[in-house]
């Protein structure tokens, strides 16, 4: 049985994110470190070159070794950016596992969000703390190949900025746009979605 709890770890501390891919009509779930979401890495380094804080050598060497060579991050170069080893493409059922990895997701706590939503029952700090950590492990990034969409949830992060021009992009809830049978946050009837926005009501 696969252990989890490193990655559930890295994914509370933010060091790694939840990205939902859509490629060539095919869905991918892939956890890596965030700032491997970015589309064009090339214009974050372009700008650091620009401001004087990096050599025109350190750039030539970013620009070769971000991402294991994809610093740019296209329908054509995804494939090829999954075959690296630091990536870590989900099943359905380790989304499960991860999600469930040492948590009691009862219905008492579910209630007790749903009650914060309704009438503004405060939550106790270890239930707030249980609400958090399920958050945690919630997708951040939506990336559709297909369609052009790029879609995050990393408040004050502008990963729009470094989209195709001809790229939709922005800074949003992208739940409705993942397909109803992929939603693994949802456990017996339990929308855990909302728990996400608990911290910005």
């Amino acid at each position: 049985m696969i252990q989890w709890q490193m990655l559930v770890d890295d994914l509370w501390n933010g060091e790694k994110s939840i990205c939902f891919f859509v490629h060539s009509g095919k869905y991918f779930w892939v956890v890596d470190d965030k700032f491997n979401f970015s589309l064009d890495a090339e214009k974050d380094y372009q700008a650091y070159l620009d401001k004087g804080h990096i050599t025109q050598e350190q750039y030539a060497l970013a620009c070769m070794s971000f991402r294991d060579g994809v610093l740019k991050l296209t329908a054509d170069s995804f494939l090829k950016y999954l075959r690296a080893e630091q990536r870590q493409v989900l099943s359905q059922q380790d989304l499960k596992d991860i999600f469930v990895c040492g948590l009691d997701l009862s219905e008492s706590l579910h209630g007790k969000v749903e009650g914060y939503y309704l009438s503004g029952t405060e939550l106790g700090a270890k239930d707030f703390g249980e609400a958090n950590t399920v958050a945690s492990r919630l997708p951040m990034f939506y990336v559709n190949f297909d369609r052009k969409v790029y879609m995050h949830m990393d408040y004050g992060r502008a990963h729009e900025d470094l989209v195709y021009s001809d790229w939709f992009a922005k800074c949003s809830d992208f739940c409705h746009l993942v397909p109803d049978r992929e939603k693994y946050w949802v456990l017996g009837g339990m929308d855990c979605w909302k728990y996400r926005f608990l911290q910005s009501t």
